[in-house]
């Protein structure tokens, strides 16, 4: 566990994933980097990490060139990876080509940045979510596998003797351990869903109970994903009424899949993004 102490008074940035919906995030991230708002630390789910990454490495307009970019390409996400590589996630490509070649992702500056960068995934033998730090992102690329893989379309990630999937099902928003167990004093929380959405139960359960068989502890944890992830909604607003939390919301319920392929409704979630981080930045940079 981090040091609570070091954390005392600090603000940190808490990202939800949701796949393509990272582009409303991508937005918020792009008008805070652009009037220099910075925290002492980023805590990501999924594509809550992935768009942390850039936040870390400075680099204005990266996600949403890359998400657009690539939406329609095979080899980024979708059926046609999962049949080549048994991933949804195109990771070689998303890893290796984009990130060295056709996007390059600046890791000189992200080791230059002195914000800590945590990637929240789920151990699947304990259902229980790890909390891994991204020090390199070229070194630690295991890291963000692990916190991107998501269930039943791509592989567990094994590092260290412990294997991963997508943080998502055990803390989808890691907002309680960001003030309550790593002990910072406040945070700037962006949700992927509106603040009317409530989370109903999965539908793949009789796959996933096939799939993950061996596994009881992940099992019980993605039978009951759903009541947690709304009990942790209402915590949020707990934080943000009492003044440690300030929330950024899709203002309306969002049309994005968790695949993509429309490039219009990808640049129209990330514009509300940036409408809403511009809307509220006055209050954002009084919360610092």
């Amino acid at each position: 566990m981090e040091d609570k102490a070091k954390n005392a008074g600090k603000v940190a940035l808490v990202l939800e994933g949701g796949s393509f919906r990272g582009q409303f995030t991508a937005g918020v991230l792009d008008v805070m980097m652009e009037h220099g708002i910075e925290v002492a630390a980023c805590y990501g789910t999924s594509a809550g990490a992935l768009n942390g990454l850039n936040y870390k490495s400075r680099q204005i307009g990266r996600a949403n060139r890359v998400n657009l970019a690539f939406c329609n390409d095979s080899r980024y996400m979708g059926a046609q990876s999962l049949i080549s590589t048994g991933s949804m996630v195109g990771y070689d490509f998303m890893l290796n080509d984009v990130q060295d070649r056709l996007d390059p992702f600046d890791n000189d500056a992200f080791l230059a940045n002195p914000m800590e960068m945590w990637a929240c995934a789920t151990d699947i033998v304990f259902g229980t979510a790890a909390y891994l730090p991204v020090r390199n992102a070229t070194l630690d690329v295991d890291y963000l596998r692990a916190t991107t893989s998501l269930p039943l379309v791509t592989k567990p990630v094994e590092i260290d003797g412990h294997l991963y999937l997508d943080g998502g099902t055990a803390d989808s928003v890691p907002v309680e351990h960001v003030l309550e167990d790593a002990g910072f004093d406040r945070a700037i929380v962006v949700l992927t869903q509106d603040r009317s959405y409530v989370k109903q139960p999965s539908s793949q359960m009789a796959l996933v109970r096939r799939m993950y068989a061996g596994y009881p502890y992940l099992l019980d944890a993605m039978e009951n994903r759903h009541e947690r992830y709304n009990e942790q909604r209402e915590h949020i607003w707990e934080y943000e009424r009492s003044g440690r939390a300030l929330v950024l919301a899709p203002p309306k319920p969002v049309e994005v899949g968790h695949v993509e392929h429309d490039p219009v409704k990808l640049l129209e979630l990330y514009l509300q993004g940036r409408q809403e981080a511009t809307r509220r930045l006055d209050e954002i940079k009084a919360f610092m």
